[in-house]
């Protein structure tokens, strides 16, 4: 709300006046203001100057002194009501003084019966707060023409009151425009401030998104680039092998067929030389037989009746001897066949453990194939690293199995599990063991001609319902600092071309065409292409430096 004064209404009636106590008046002096209560309409109506308030009317009558030659103004107090004493009647040196003051109206009557009043000049001041709560003064002058002679002194004396009072209302005016005009101009440098602000952020904002837009742009065409000599390779390489194929048919066959000869070859000599060493007994064990018939014939007669028996015990020993000869060549083989048997399943570990590589025997190979009881199927296991008992789950070193596979194919493993294959044990066996009981995780990079690790206190993979979210704990690396390489997949859903569980906006798992944790495709892709003998951006480590692998390995065992 806005409260402008009405007007100040000063005026002395001399041509008409009346008393109701029926004295000789020669005038009534009246001096009235009014504050109206109206909706700010327009900015011209805030700028105006006004009274919120009354606090004090007064009523002066002005009386000239001369002081030697110059000439100068007493203003004589002839009335007077404030807040503090808002009512006033009185009857004193021929006046009759009515006064009224309330908050937003004050009224002065002054009936005047001496005729130098009637023809004195007056002023009548007004006091209050503006509506900024700043002291205001308003005053007007009632001036009398007295004769024709004094027209124009009185003319001049009245323009200059009229312009001194019209100089200190501009003044006023301009005092409070300029305030309003330094607060508007203070609220406008805070806008301005504001939607420079606000400009900074959207445009830092949109150079992001540009940026993320152009890097995704870069990857989508060196995607297509890559598909396109991928396909150029495999046909190559299709090419290659059905010709490799037909080479090793060919060998195969001629190599089956010349083991077969000499196996044949072979087993004739054995039986050659078996037959020959029983003949050999054979004819031995007959001329005995007869150097023992000859130095019996002197005693013929008592021996006659055995001759017959003698000669037929000697005939079924011979034979009898010829069946154990024959029965022992076979027993000789199946013996051999046993023993050999048995030292190699001596020689291999039974399971995949902790500390093997620290047992008594040393004579277990670095890697060797094993049964994991809980998989009931076979496994590669590293008896070596760090004690042994690592089993591998992810093996790369030269990009002979192609990893852009499927959902199911993630699932149930792919690749060939033995110690110089490339392959991927699976998600559901990976789940299975770390589910049973808590594991740790290594993770060997070599590039660059250096070897790196990162060792992940705790690992675990969750069901297939959960998507095979990873879970890692404390890691101890020079390329992990806890929010880099792997770490930086902690807690995300596996993805592959058709499972899209990323946070990106697109689709990392086409964009890198492999399976992988992956979050906004970033900073560990281990399972990408292998490209020109290397697996390109494999790793991203603590010092902001990507490793391009040449080997990887991934490695679990129980705590």
């Amino acid at each position: 709300m806005f409260s402008p004064i009405t007007g100040l209404d000063f005026n002395l009636n001399r041509e008409n006046p009346f008393s109701a106590a029926a004295r000789n008046l020669c005038g009534i002096l009246t001096c009235e203001e009014e504050i109206t209560n109206t909706s700010v309409s327009s900015k011209s109506d805030r700028d105006l100057p006004g009274f919120n308030s009354i606090s004090e009317m007064s009523v002066f009558k002005r009386s000239p002194t001369l002081y030697g030659n110059a000439k100068s103004e007493h203003n004589a107090l002839i009335a007077s009501i404030t807040s503090q004493s808002p009512g006033l009647s009185s009857v004193a040196n021929g006046r009759k003084i009515d006064g009224l003051l309330d908050a937003i109206r004050g009224s002065l009557r002054v009936e005047m019966v001496k005729e130098e009043d009637c023809k004195a000049e007056f002023i009548c001041q007004v006091r209050g707060l503006d509506i900024q709560g700043r002291q205001a003064v308003s005053t007007t002058n009632l001036v009398q023409q007295r004769n024709q002679a004094n027209n124009q002194v009185n003319a001049a004396s009245w323009r200059q009151g009229t312009s001194l009072q019209l100089l200190a209302a501009i003044q006023q005016l301009v005092g409070s425009l300029e305030k309003n005009m330094e607060d508007r101009l203070k609220s406008l440098e805070d806008t301005v401030g504001q939607q420079q602000k606000y400009m900074e952020d959207r445009i830092d904002s949109l150079e992001h998104r540009l940026d993320d837009r152009l890097n995704l742009f870069e990857n989508r065409v060196e995607s297509k680039i890559d598909d396109n000599n991928n396909l150029n390779r495999l046909m190559e390489l299709d090419f290659k092998v059905s010709r490799k194929l037909t080479d090793f048919r060919s060998e195969a066959k001629t190599d089956i067929l010349n083991s077969l000869d000499a196996m044949q070859q072979g087993l004739y000599t054995v039986q050659k030389d078996a037959l020959k060493n029983v003949s050999e007994i054979f004819q031995k064990t007959v001329n005995d037989t007869s150097s023992l018939l000859t130095s019996m014939e002197g005693d013929f007669d008592i021996l006659k009746s055995y001759g017959h028996i003698n000669l037929l015990t000697v005939r079924n020993e011979t034979e009898n001897i010829k069946q154990i000869l024959t029965s022992g060549e076979a027993l000789s083989r199946c013996i051999d066949s046993d023993t050999t048997s048995s030292e190699k399943n001596q020689l291999l570990p039974l399971t995949c453990h902790r500390g093997m590589g620290n047992e008594v025997n040393k004579s277990y190979p670095h890697f060797v194939m094993t049964t994991d009881f809980t998989l009931q199927r076979q496994i590669l296991c590293d008896t070596q690293t760090d004690g042994g008992g690592w089993t591998v789950i992810q093996q790369r070193f030269n990009g002979a199995v192609f990893f852009n596979r499927d959902w199911q194919s993630y699932k149930e493993g792919f690749g060939k599990i033995e110690p110089y294959g490339e392959f991927w044990l699976g998600n559901e066996a990976v789940h299975l063991l770390t589910y049973v009981r808590p594991y740790e995780l290594r993770v060997e990079i070599r590039s660059d001609n250096k070897d790196y690790v990162a060792l992940y206190k705790t690992f675990k993979l969750e069901n297939e319902a959960n998507k095979y979210r990873i879970r890692l704990g404390k890691v101890t690396s020079s390329i992990d600092d806890g929010s880099r390489g792997l770490s930086y997949s902690n807690n995300a859903k596996f993805s592959t071309f058709d499972n899209d569980n990323d946070d990106s906006s697109g689709q990392c798992a086409v964009t890198y065409k492999s399976g992988w944790w992956y979050k906004n495709c970033e900073y560990s892709k281990l399972n990408t292409p292998w490209r020109d003998g290397k697996i390109p951006y494999a790793w991203y480590t603590t010092g902001s430096k990507y490793l391009h692998a040449v080997s990887t390995s991934m490695k679990i065992r129980p705590l």
